[in-house]
């Protein structure tokens, strides 16, 4: 698909398309912003534009580079970043090691090499000293993309050798459309925009069923939450087989604002067509009773809050102790 065509931020669309016309991209190029499978996928078609076979300043899609590229199988365009599995925290002055004299190398096969850092706030100072070596002086035919969603735990030096491109959220309604045009239904297409965290991409890859198993579990909390004078939000977090309690935590707070948010629209006898969990409506009306609208409104605001506080990597149990103190002060 060529860039021109993929439905990205418009600015930063423009801004890439402008530069690759003029010949003037710059080398060391700084993607950040919260909508992270957007940049991610934003990268890959330019680096599949400045490899294209037919096209000068696009990429086709088609030719052989394009599709292998788009596959992660084109031996100039690199990713580098940890695995989901990785016990690693931070990318390691190895890495940068190994990415010189490959920079200094001409392509193997395509016309430019592209280096693309997923994550690129998770590299360590001895790796980010060592890469601003390569950045001072790459070779026209190198280009680094750095990725982040904390561009600040990124050093100055780099992040001053490196065009800015921010990818800002883009408005649910707006992804609501998307879905629907693609044939979601409009309840379903409501629930995942608010999940998809601004990005359309997210959106279009969610896997529907893990949403409904993780909105089950999550409800099931959000009840005993209400119900249980004793519940204790950490306890079953980290007695769970998962090994990621900031992951858990996040999606928990995702859907707790879906369940706040339409529990206040019962509240205030809103139209029950505007539910992001229409197949939940008995259960919340069995909950309303026990709420008032200031505490839904608390939940919201606190909910978000942990979300806000979980992109700034702040200790994800003790967000979750302060969610758990704030509401049982509420209830």
């Amino acid at each position: 698909m060529p860039l021109s065509e993929i439905y990205i931020h418009g600015e930063v669309k423009k801004a890439l398309l402008a530069s690759l016309a003029m010949g003037k991209l710059a080398n060391s190029l700084l993607f950040f912003g919260q909508d992270e499978l957007g940049m991610k996928k934003t990268a890959l078609v330019l680096s599949q534009a400045l490899n294209c076979e037919r096209m000068e300043n696009d990429a086709c899609g088609e030719c052989s580079s394009c599709r292998a590229i788009i596959k992660n199988n084109f031996p100039d365009v690199i990713i580098l970043g940890l695995k989901e599995d990785d016990d690693r925290k931070t990318l390691g002055i190895d890495f940068v090691r190994e990415v010189r004299p490959l920079a200094l190398m001409k392509p193997m096969v395509g016309k430019n090499r592209v280096f693309i850092f997923e994550e690129a706030e998770r590299m360590s100072i001895e790796a980010a000293n060592a890469l601003l070596k390569i950045l001072e002086e790459p070779p026209f035919y190198t280009y680094f993309i750095l990725i982040t969603t904390n561009p600040d735990l990124i050093p100055a030096t780099i992040r001053s050798r490196c065009r800015p491109f921010i990818f800002k959220a883009i408005n649910p309604e707006i992804i609501v459309g998307e879905l629907i045009s693609k044939g979601y239904e409009p309840g379903k297409a409501r629930l995942m925009a608010l999940l998809a965290q601004g990005s359309l991409e997210r959106a279009l890859t969610m896997d529907w069923e893990r949403i409904i198993t993780q909105r089950q579990k999550a409800w099931q909390f959000f009840q005993s939450m209400i119900t249980e004078d004793n519940f204790f939000l950490i306890d079953p977090l980290t007695s769970s087989k998962s090994l990621d309690f900031k992951r858990d935590l996040e999606m928990i707070m995702r859907h707790f604002l879906t369940f706040f948010r339409d529990l206040l629209l019962l509240e205030e006898n809103g139209d029950e067509n505007l539910l992001l969990n229409p197949d939940l409506t008995d259960e919340m009306k069995g909950l309303k009773l026990q709420v008032t609208p200031e505490f839904c409104l608390k939940g919201i605001e606190l909910s978000q809050e942990i979300l806000s506080g979980l992109e700034r990597n702040l200790n994800a149990k003790l967000l979750g102790l302060y969610f758990y103190v704030q509401m049982r002060r509420k209830k």
